[in-house]
């Protein structure tokens, strides 16, 4: 059996055209938050960030994405990515897709998926760039050290898709479970050159495609916005250790994972004027000459 590119983007279907208040695919999310208010500290982080009393919740469309149901045949512009363009730990309304359409006056629609990998972006652009045919294609690339292995479920024979990543090596290694405990894991990952090319491979697929259909990509790093870049009393406060380093707790996802509402707002600044695309395609080849 084959695999189905064009499977709606959720683990458990039911869950499409309905809010929830915590992912369905990552139970952790909500465990986190009732720990967190039992914190002194991490409360405080939900307080400054707008996430008590906790109203936040993930809008989930008619294709298992977030946001406004697609309608194949509008003239619309979309999100690629992972987590952060999905929106993980902010409100719907602060996240960079939204803020897109909002400075454009432009349908957008956010084909970003919590855990997505270069892997995801490449299938899901394969599938649904040709269907929605739009004007331009934006995405905060996800990072190297991620990527997909095909899998079959015995019971039903069906392939499916399954995200695995370095970062998650510790807790899964601790709890005995896949990833870690499958070999090829450490193998792919013993050197940088093979998840480096994984991406380049599918940033280049990406823009092919987006050639093939007249649209224009614009491609960006979380990376780009730095501490630097925030307003002087964010730069004052302490930082919490999220994914890709410390950030100031006042701009802080209610997951404990991803930045908050700032970020998005300069990243959507950054990425209507800035397109990095040439810049990153050129760093992943000199990162794997050097690795060769």
């Amino acid at each position: 059996m084959s695999l189905t590119l064009g499977r709606v983007a959720q683990i458990d279907p039911s869950k499409v055209n309905t809010d929830t208040t915590f992912l369905t695919s990552y139970k952790m999310e909500e465990e986190k938050y009732n720990s967190a208010m039992a914190d002194t500290n991490k409360k405080r982080i939900l307080e400054l960030n707008g996430h008590i009393p906790n109203n936040m919740t993930y809008r989930v469309n008619n294709y298992g994405f977030r946001g406004d149901d697609w309608h194949i045949g509008t003239d619309c512009d979309v999100t690629m990515g992972s987590s952060d363009t999905w929106g993980g730990g902010n409100y719907e309304e602060h996240i960079y897709p939204t803020l897109i359409a909002k400075e454009t006056n432009r349908t957008v629609y956010n084909l970003g998926y919590p855990a997505g990998t270069a892997d995801g972006v490449f299938r899901y652009a394969y599938y649904w760039l040709y269907k929605l045919k739009p004007k331009t294609v934006y995405t905060l690339f996800p990072n190297p050290k991620r990527s997909e292995l095909i899998l079959r479920d015995e019971p039903t024979g069906e392939l499916y898709h399954k995200h695995w990543s370095w970062s998650e090596r510790k807790r899964k290694e601790r709890d005995n479970i896949w990833p870690a405990t499958d070999p090829y894991y450490y193998k792919w990952y013993s050197t940088d050159a093979n998840s480096l090319l994984n991406n380049l491979k599918n940033m280049l697929a990406l823009k092919q495609i987006c050639d093939e259909i007249g649209a224009e990509l614009r491609l960006s790093n979380w990376r780009y916005i730095t501490i630097a870049d925030l307003p002087k009393e964010y730069q004052q406060q302490s930082t919490y250790e999220i994914q890709g380093g410390h950030w100031p707790i006042g701009d802080i996802g209610r997951d404990f994972k991803h930045r908050g509402k700032l970020f998005h707002k300069l990243f959507t600044e950054h990425l209507l004027s800035t397109n990095n695309y040439n810049t990153e395609v050129n760093n992943l080849k000199e990162r794997i000459y050097e690795e060769n």
